[in-house]
């Protein structure tokens, strides 16, 4: 199938199980194939299709790991260009790993919003959550993420 690749990448970035994503992204198909027969006029098939799975990934990670924790308290954090940005360019082994070691809150918002082009608005309302609770734990993260990278002497 020409989207399952992007799909299953969507997936297997949230709950970080091999197996776990191609038994969500036969889900995901299933149940966008059940859209089709009901007649949905779906325009754009690639980004509904992951929708989808990465539905079906948040789904499970709140049925079976109840680890999807965000905090409701936020920092004022600034959308500023600072050099931790130019760091994320160069270091990207280093993020992706230190991005796999995340909890799964912080995670599934980092991935959504960097991996996926989600905005802000468009991960509260898939979560459920406010997006001031998005920018927070996208800032978190942010700050976790350098913190491992620096702390593992990736630094050259």
């Amino acid at each position: 199938m020409r989207y399952h690749k992007a799909v299953f990448n969507s997936i297997l970035r949230l709950v970080t199980d091999f197996a776990q994503a191609e038994d969500l992204l036969q889900e995901a198909f299933i149940s966008v194939y059940q859209e089709i027969m009901k007649g949905c006029q779906i325009e754009h098939f690639g980004g509904f299709s992951k929708r989808v799975g990465v539905n079906k990934a948040i789904g499970f990670l709140r049925k079976n790991k109840h680890m999807l924790v965000f905090e409701d308290g936020y920092e004022n954090v600034a959308e500023e260009q600072t050099e931790d940005e130019d760091f994320f360019q160069f270091r990207v082994d280093e993020v992706k790993k230190a991005i796999r070691s995340l909890p799964d809150g912080y995670r599934t918002v980092v991935n959504l919003h960097v991996m996926d082009g989600l905005s802000h608005e468009e991960i509260a309302e898939l979560l459920g959550i406010s997006q001031t609770t998005v920018r927070t734990q996208y800032h978190r993260a942010k700050k976790k993420i350098v913190s491992s990278i620096t702390k593992g002497n990736c630094i050259r």
